[in-house]
């Protein structure tokens, strides 16, 4: 891929998911976190009050809820946290997008999708925006991150650490499996303290951000030269 007649500026592209490929107005989130603050009441044992606290607590001092219950010392397992948040969302917001579609097809770099999500909540996610997993060079998410919490290895674990982005440790495996410097390689998030931590490393970043149509609204693009939803990535380039 080229920008403007030149040769593109990186060789890889890591791309979060929720929020970025899909707009944040369709209300996922809003039911992920009704979703979280449930797990929380039963799990806890506490009011709808106190699990809306616990879960912005736990977002701020251990990088999701997940992370901090088994930080804490609860015994609760990813899958059945996930299939309890996940599982139950309104997948069928999420609307396919053949503009996405294409414009990932068009990009000849590897893609990787990169995010703090289960592997299942990816699957789904893609399928419902009609974007084929094969393209995508890997899917670099929750249990890539955490083999740790999974199997034998979880037995072997006394306290566990959840890896999440924007950890370091997050931030490195991503680079590590993607296999191209951090100053060839674009990160695309929505969330500031992802980018900073991508950033922290290297990364050429770009950040989607109180952006009410994803990744793609970029309809005001005056460069003819550049694709259209390229203008993004053009804003990573000059980060």
């Amino acid at each position: 891929m080229e920008i403007c007649g030149s040769p593109s500026p990186f060789d890889c592209l890591l791309l979060d998911l929720d929020d970025t490929l899909y707009s944040p107005t369709i209300g996922i989130g809003r039911a992920c976190k009704r979703n979280i603050e449930e797990f929380l009441a039963g799990k806890r044992g506490v009011s709808k009050e106190r699990a809306c606290s616990l879960r912005v607590e736990h977002f701020r001092n251990h990088g999701s809820s997940l992370a901090g219950l088994i930080a804490l010392g609860h015994d609760v397992h990813p899958d059945e946290y996930h299939s309890f948040v996940h599982g139950r969302l309104p997948y069928e917001l999420i609307q396919p997008d053949a503009e996405l579609r294409e414009l990932l097809r068009s990009i000849t770099q590897p893609k990787i999708l990169f995010t703090n999500s289960d592997r299942q909540h990816a699957k789904r996610a893609l399928q419902r925006l009609g974007i084929e997993e094969e393209c995508f060079h890997r899917i670099i998410c929750f249990e890539t991150m955490n083999p740790h919490l999974f199997g034998d290895e979880r037995e072997a674990s006394k306290t566990p650490e959840v890896v999440l982005k924007p950890s370091a440790k997050a931030m490195e495996t991503a680079v590590r499996l993607a296999g191209f410097p951090p100053h060839r390689t674009l990160f695309v998030d929505d969330s500031e303290r992802n980018i900073a931590a991508g950033k922290a490393i290297g990364l050429r970043t770009a950040l989607v951000n109180d952006n009410p149509c994803g990744l793609l609204s970029l309809s005001n693009m005056t460069s003819a030269c550049v694709p259209r939803p390229l203008v993004l990535l053009c804003e990573g380039w000059k980060a």
